[in-house]
């Protein structure tokens, strides 16, 4: 499996609210699929292969955890914003990317061990939180204050890599998700339904644009594909009523959450045709996290939805990792419903 559309979609900026790079490059790929596209008031892009069959809709949000420039001090040095859940112990000394009129690096400034309080003190020991840290672009002042504003983005400045068994990247969550809708969109051999593809904004921010564009699309069928937390680490202690996503066994297929309940018999059915390809996958019941599914099931009327996630380990952080073989096979798996849509009677 080719892994370069992947890695065009990691490397390409797309905080919550500024996903303009991010749906270009989607909006390209989606007309070379043959879909008609538009865009709606949230900025989700919204691409349909009209077909026969139900009327089903595939959804993954475009937009990445990050920053807004909050404030520019005096001396040029960056405040910034967080954008979505981040954990102020992975902020510290980052390489990030400050997109203004021109994309700026920088990094996260630290303090050195040599200036640290000489006590045991929790001072030394809690991270500084993001709201007091500050970026720092080496540069003079009025050339910060020339190429930067407040309200522009901030993003982790990494560089994907990958081997042969798996795939380094910020932005997993959930450029992972774009790149098997739109895999598992080119990969099927006939569509068997009346077809949409999605790619929503400000999922990190609130589930704000898979609401309206679930409700202006009406599907009678919407699955979110996702990157999940992979719980498979050292040290994590879960509740024991809790099982562990773990990576290396196929996608998740996800019956409850935060802020869902899966449809029962599409997650049957999405079940019987995994096992019917042997494709591998994980069913977890939990009470935390959320998707699009979240959103886009009290839409309008309500839609039938389910949630089909890659396990991903260090998500939203600086860098996160996926096997390449559960992403794979949870391409395997929206391909076989794609093929067998109508076959759904729920």
């Amino acid at each position: 499996m080719d892994f370069t559309l992947l890695q065009q979609l990691v490397d390409t900026p797309g905080v919550s609210g500024r996903e303009e790079r991010v749906r270009a490059l989607v909006s390209d790929r989606m007309t070379a699929l043959g879909a008609q596209t538009t865009v709606d008031a949230m900025g989700s892009l919204i691409g349909h292969i009209p077909g026969k069959g139900p009327r089903v809709a595939l959804i993954a949000h475009m937009d990445e955890i990050g920053f807004l420039v909050s404030k520019i001090e005096p001396q040029g040095f960056i405040r910034v914003m967080p954008v979505g859940g981040i954990d102020p112990r992975v902020f510290g000394a980052q390489k990030v990317m400050v997109h203004g009129r021109r994309d700026l690096p920088g990094m996260v400034g630290s303090i050195p061990p040599h200036l640290l309080k000489k006590s045991d003190g929790k001072e030394n020991k809690e991270a500084l939180p993001i709201e007091e840290s500050f970026i720092d672009p080496g540069l003079p002042a009025e050339e910060v204050t020339a190429q930067v504003r407040v309200g522009d983005p901030v993003t982790f400045a990494t560089a994907s890599w990958q081997n042969e068994h798996a795939f380094f990247a910020k932005a997993l969550d959930d450029r992972v998700g774009l790149w098997v809708m739109l895999g598992a969109a080119r990969q099927v051999k006939r569509i068997d339904a009346d077809l949409f593809l999605i790619a929503s904004t400000q999922e990190e921010y609130g589930l704000r644009g898979a609401g309206p564009a679930i409700f202006s699309v009406r599907p009678q069928v919407a699955l979110a594909l996702e990157g999940t937390v992979a719980s498979d680490t050292p040290g994590l202690k879960l509740p024991p009523n809790t099982m562990a996503t773990a990576q290396g066994k196929g996608a998740e297929i996800r019956l409850t959450d935060r802020g869902m309940i899966a449809d029962r018999p599409l997650a049957d059915f999405l079940m019987g045709l995994a096992e019917r390809a042997q494709i591998p996958y994980q069913v977890i019941v939990k009470n935390t996290g959320a998707t699009d599914a979240t959103a886009g099931q009290v839409s309008g009327p309500g839609v039938k939805v389910g949630t089909l996630s890659v396990p991903t380990r260090y998500i939203h952080a600086p860098v996160g990792m996926i096997r390449k073989s559960d992403a794979v096979h949870t391409i395997a798996w929206v391909t076989a419903f794609l093929e067998h849509a109508s076959e759904f009677a729920g």
